[in-house]
């Protein structure tokens, strides 16, 4: 870029925009409110300048709306990363940061930040806001089963589910005032009437009239949260790449809700040059230390997107307990030498490597070269197993094998 071209930096506070235009040595600066009536100002200030460059940082949410203003009226806008700006020495005050980013835009030193497609921003929006909702019922259901507990009727202990079908109607006859037993004399429910006993056993406790009255608005709480999260779900289903959701799906452990939202997260797949740069982008990459010609291995930086990294996590959790994947036999290596949350953020990074890989040449996930291993009644002789099929028999228990030579 030439040092003499017109360009300006933007300093982004929640309620206001300091401005600063750099044409060569000579700079102005200049206030604005961060609202919609100022920023149409501060983009007629630009134009009058004849300035079309312009760059900010990503702070908070604030720069959103000025972004997209500048972006829709045909700037050459640009977002700058806020660690790699704070990383070079400078003063903090309003006037300076502004005329500051204009001068490393000038010099070409920024690297802008990624912002995607406004169809990407929408659909991003929303698998967060069911991740939202999801956290919210869950919390409320959690609060539920206290009050539940809290007068000795322990659904949880037998129940995989209290707001299942068998939950449900357990919870709606003590809303209604029943007794346990008088709910289970009268049930349909054959998953119910096989074990009568058992849930009588664990539910012997009676509900008071406030807590009747406390389960029925969390329960009516959760029915709320279901409904919202239903029509999320639907929103996503019209915003989203079906070929992609169903490249993603096609991974193990990795369900169609959870595969919109890596979707959205990722954007465009091809951005990334290989599959440790979204790894590194998802913060689930190793931080690592130099000193002396020693190589150090620390915990994963975090430094990235959250919302990635959390879904990444939460599918490496269901991708572990698929048997006689090799997701699964990887995660039982590595725990055997790490611990289990070592090996679930290990399983994160893989799958996404996986992804990137699958998003990117347009392909479904296929595990060939797996198979399942039989153990007959003659597979306890050694002569009649190959040492590489007794040694993937071991490490699919958890252990650590290796050769002679290490």
């Amino acid at each position: 870029m030439s040092m003499s071209e017109r360009v300006c930096g933007v300093d982004v506070h929640r309620d206001l925009l300091v401005a600063t235009i750099l044409n060569g040595s000579t700079k102005e600066t200049k206030r604005f409110v961060n609202d919609a009536n100022d920023i149409n100002n501060l983009k007629n200030w630009l134009k009058t300048h004849e300035c079309k460059r312009a760059v900010m940082e990503s702070t908070s949410i604030y720069w959103v709306p000025l972004y997209l203003a500048l972006e829709e009226t045909g700037f050459d806008v640009m977002l700058a990363n806020a660690h790699q700006v704070k990383a070079i020495p400078g003063r903090k005050t309003d006037q300076s940061s502004s005329e500051w980013l204009a001068h490393l835009l000038q010099g070409g030193q920024i690297k802008p930040s990624y912002v995607p497609e406004k169809h990407v921003r929408e659909l991003r929006e929303l698998t967060r806001l069911r991740v939202k909702l999801v956290e919210n019922r869950t919390a409320f259901k959690n609060r539920c089963q206290k009050v539940l507990n809290r007068v000795n009727i322990r659904l949880g202990s037998r129940l995989s589910d209290v707001f299942g079908k068998a939950g449900r109607e357990i919870l709606e006859g003590l809303m209604a005032g029943k007794t346990v037993e008088a709910i289970l004399e009268h049930t349909e429910n054959k998953w119910l009437m096989k074990r009568c006993d058992e849930v009588k056993a664990v539910a012997k406790g009676a509900l008071s009239e406030s807590d009747i009255f406390v389960l029925k608005e969390l329960t009516e709480m959760v029915e709320h949260l279901n409904e919202k999260i239903s029509r999320v779900e639907a929103r996503i289903e019209t915003l989203v790449n079906e070929r992609d959701v169903a490249i993603v799906s096609s991974v193990p452990g990795v369900g169609k809700r959870s595969a919109a939202a890596i979707v959205a997260e990722i954007g465009d797949a091809k951005r990334f040059s290989d599959g440790k740069k979204i790894a590194s982008a998802a913060g689930l990459a190793p931080s690592v230390y130099q000193s002396a010609g020693t190589f150090v291995t620390g915990s994963i930086t975090k430094q990235g997107s959250k919302w990635l990294r959390y879904v990444m996590v939460e599918v490496a959790h269901a991708a572990v307990k698929k048997r006689n994947s090799r997701l699964r036999a990887f995660y039982l290596r590595v725990k055997a030498k790490k611990g289990e949350k070592t090996a679930i953020v290990a399983v994160a990074r893989k799958m996404l490597t996986i992804i990137w890989h699958l998003l990117v040449k347009g392909e479904r996930y296929v595990e060939e070269g797996f198979e399942k291993v039989v153990r007959t009644g003659r597979a306890v002789y050694a002569g009649h197993v190959p040492l590489e099929e007794m040694a993937e028999i071991l490490r699919s228990a958890g252990y650590l094998v290796s050769g002679p030579n290490g």
